[in-house]
């Protein structure tokens, strides 16, 4: 929106600010006031005059001075001043005027229409001013215009050229007879060879015979009709023999008459990308080769638990005639309900961990039948990390679990023949404490005619006392000794486990010289699980570091105190059970194997190598964990780990 022109106006005498203000409110202009030099300079500070007024003769600052000021800083916008005077000048008056800025002089006292006459003009030159001035700005406006359309036309032939160059596609053109008459720089990528040695030859030459054939009756289909190339692919051959593989789009171009004038299109290189599809073939064949090749049923889901793959074994194992009828469907569907929560557990462990490693659990086969698997699952992650797939691994252990729970009950029967000789030691002791009774009290009969009533009951009770505890050794033989296979896992208390465990051996080690040293936790937390294989644990673990403390005995000359030491604790959310021996120890060679089954230290005929690999399964079963640490001639700890 245009403004009002600005004209100042500055005498030190109100009624004269008033006169001039009066003369010239008819004009389409804005009159700023000042009765001092001071005021004018700050009310102008910054505003475009076309013309100012001011009186000579005032206080502090008369008019030359403030002429002077006002156009100290203007550069080339000098406002032209009016000096009003109320007498003549003299010529030295004349000359400080021009020489601070005026252009004019007002006598007063002032007539209107010489005032106007002479402020129109001003008005009329400053317009003048102000056309001229936005006519230079609008000329210089379109002149950079256009530089910056002409700087912007370069710069758009160099991107274009820039791009043509530097594009990976190779642009080309052929004219109506096939030949090639333009072609990007590129194109020594493709073939080997510069544009200039490309244009003039035909893309026939550098295809082979069969592409040839295969190829014309293209080039004249789309011709006939108009339709555009699509990633059309062909086999070429480069400068040095060498085959490549490219993907061309373009389309026919015709003149303003619509005659054919050729083709115009661009093509990529995708040798590349052909080969790696080649390869994937190849790999893709290789996979299926190992996947059917595995003894275990493979099956491959998506992160939703669709299956999109699945062995030949897998197809067996659950029954499966065609693998149509399993891909696409989801894996809960061979997962009894009651396993569900096993196998979220599974895959939460495999998402964060990448793996989930031989967990036991049932599966379901499609005549509904169920059998015992081990499952283990990892997750298959894609470019970055991004996980994408799960590839289960799954075995029948149902046969392995019989001859398992056969290894476990071998093991149990070879244990206690290994403690007959120590069970018949703890079955003698009460047995000759039974006879030693009954000869006191029959020895006590003949000498007296009645026997005190107080007397009797008291070795009554020993007698009792001691068949009770013959009758609870037995008892724990028994049970013991019988295979608990159709056990349900219960809660039972880890102190009673270990004292009945303990009962069995006790008098061995007492007879042996065997320090048993027992650290109990009062009351230690309830464990779920079979107690009679958790006693077994106990008792091979015995065993094996009775052994050793009476193997390092028999090394040494000097005396030897053997100890075995049992200790219950807690650890966070842990029940840690120790069972530490200053035997033999166990040779760092050997630590990495003891837990196999059949590999035993022991001489031959002493140890079945049986032991160790059943207690194993046995707290990885109870979803614990069994640790050793051992030092040749210093002894061994067996640390049992069981969640609470």
């Amino acid at each position: 929106m245009k403004s009002s022109p600005n004209i100042l106006i500055v005498d030190d005498n109100k009624g004269n600010l008033l006169l001039i203000n009066s003369y010239l409110k008819g004009l389409d202009v804005n009159i700023i006031l000042a009765f001092s030099g001071s005021e004018a300079l700050k009310k102008v500070d910054g505003v475009e005059l076309a013309l100012a007024l001011i009186d000579v003769q005032m206080p502090e600052m008369d008019g030359f001075a403030l002429s002077k000021k006002l156009n100290e800083k203007r550069g080339e916008n000098q406002v032209p001043i009016i000096i009003v005077t109320a007498h003549h000048f003299n010529e030295v008056d004349v000359a400080m005027g021009y020489n601070s800025g005026a252009v004019d002089y007002i006598i007063k006292p002032i007539t209107k229409d010489i005032l106007l006459s002479k402020v129109k003009i001003f008005l009329d030159l400053f317009n003048q001013k102000q056309i001229i001035r936005n006519d230079a700005l609008r000329l210089k406006e379109t002149a950079d215009k256009l530089t910056r359309t002409n700087h912007d036309l370069k710069v758009s032939e160099k991107r274009i050229s820039n791009l043509m160059f530097n594009m990976a596609d190779w642009v080309w053109e052929i004219d109506e007879n096939g030949i090639y008459t333009y072609s990007s720089q590129n194109s020594v990528d493709f073939f080997g060879l510069t544009s200039e040695e490309i244009i003039g030859k035909t893309p026939f030459d550098f295809m082979s015979p069969e592409e040839n054939d295969r190829f014309r009756p293209v080039y004249t289909e789309i011709q006939k009709s108009r339709n555009p190339i699509k990633d059309l692919e062909n086999w070429s051959i480069d400068k040095y023999g060498q085959k490549i593989c490219l993907q061309t789009s373009g389309l026919a171009f015709y003149d303003e008459e619509g005659v054919f004038k050729g083709y115009q299109g661009v093509a990529k290189n995708i040798t590349k990308r052909k080969l790696i599809e080649q390869a994937l073939k190849t790999s893709e064949e290789k996979y299926k080769t190992m996947l059917n090749a595995s003894p275990d049923g493979i099956l491959l889901t998506d992160l939703k638990g669709l299956i999109t793959d699945v062995s030949e074994i897998g197809l067996e194992l659950f029954g499966i005639d065609n693998r149509d009828d399993v891909v696409g469907k989801h894996f809960s569907r061979f997962v009894p309900s009651k396993e569900r929560n096993t196998l979220v557990e599974i895959l939460k462990k495999t998402m964060n961990e990448g793996i989930s490693q031989n967990v036991e659990m049932k599966f379901r086969k499609s005549n509904q039948t169920l059998f015992l698997g081990e499952i283990s699952s990892t997750l298959i992650q894609g470019v970055g990390g991004i996980p994408f797939s799960y590839m289960f691994t799954i075995r029948n252990i149902s046969q392995r679990k019989k001859i398992e729970a056969k290894q476990i009950h071998a093991d149990r029967m070879a244990s206690l023949g290994e403690m007959a000789s120590g069970i018949a030691h703890e079955i003698n002791q009460p047995l000759n404490t039974i006879s030693l009774i009954m000869d006191n009290i029959m020895s006590g009969a003949n000498k007296a005619e009645s026997i005190d009533k107080d007397y009797l009951n008291k070795k009554a009770d020993k007698i009792f006392g001691n068949i009770t505890r013959i009758r609870n050794i037995i008892d724990n033989i028994r049970a013991f000794s019988q295979s608990h296979d159709d056990y349900l896992l219960t809660s039972f208390d880890v102190n009673s486990s270990i004292y009945n465990a303990i009962s069995m051996i006790s008098e061995q080690f007492k007879h042996l010289a065997i320090t048993l040293n027992l650290q109990l936790e009062e009351k230690p937390p309830v464990i779920i699980g079979n107690t009679f294989q958790f006693e077994q644990v106990i008792l091979n673990l015995m065993l094996n570091a009775k052994d050793a403390v009476l193997e390092r005995k028999s090394t040494l000359a000097e005396k030897f105190d053997m100890f075995v030491k049992i200790k219950t604790f807690r650890e966070n959310n842990i029940f840690v059970i120790e069972i530490a021996d200053n035997g033999m120890g166990i040779h760092k060679d050997d630590i990495e194997h003891i837990m196999l089954p059949f590999y035993t230290t022991k001489e031959t005929g002493k140890g079945t190598g049986l032991g160790l690999s059943i207690s194993y399964r046995i707290i990885k079963e109870m979803n614990g964990t069994i640790d050793v640490w051992s030092n040749q001639f210093e002894g061994t700890t067996f640390r049992i780990a069981l969640n609470i």
